[in-house]
């Protein structure tokens, strides 16, 4: 079980988190923030800030490459994950849904051009595989304990989200390595 405050502070240390939107994009963009997690059946809400610094946007036009200047991105936006456990395939299935931002006439270049790339990947369906975690390994008495875990199922409730595990446990001899 993990509740919503411990998941803002595992994520906090991993920021400013850099992303990589595409060999069109010249700058680099950052997610400086995500705030305000919210855990609710079968879906996690927050609120982020990406920004970047002069950003140009490279495209195609015959046999010309054309750049674009974007210039600043500060864009703050709030999202609503939906989620589902795939058993059979061992996926977890997220469905991010960019929620209404500021004012969109308030936007910079750059805030418009990110919302409507962030607004064209909502709604599409994205797998995780759950299936190949690491093992958890430790000695113990002279001793390899490994334990090797099977995700059974995720959900949601109460601003908490639930991971079950299906724990095997194998124990080696140190001596015979």
């Amino acid at each position: 079980m993990v509740p919503a405050e411990s998941i803002a502070r595992a994520i906090k240390p991993l920021l400013p988190y850099k992303i990589d939107l595409g060999e069109n994009f010249l700058g680099s963009f950052f997610v400086k923030s995500v705030k305000n997690i919210r855990i609710e059946k079968g879906k996690i809400l927050f609120s982020s800030l990406i920004s970047g610094k002069d950003i140009k946007y490279a495209t195609k036009i015959g046999e010309q490459v054309v750049n674009f200047v974007v210039g600043e991105v500060n864009l703050a936006s709030r999202w609503e994950v939906s989620f589902k456990f795939d058993k059979t395939n061992k996926k977890l299935l997220l469905k991010p849904y960019l929620q209404d931002s500021k004012n969109e006439k308030e936007f910079s270049q750059g805030d418009a051009l990110l919302n409507t790339l962030l607004t064209a990947f909502s709604g599409i369906e994205y797998p995780i595989e759950l299936n190949d975690l690491e093992p958890v390994k430790s000695e113990f008495y002279n001793q390899l304990l490994t334990v090797n875990t099977d995700v059974s199922d995720v959900y949601a409730a109460n601003d908490k989200l639930f991971i079950e595990l299906i724990p095997t446990v194998e124990i080696d001899s140190l001596s015979e390595q």
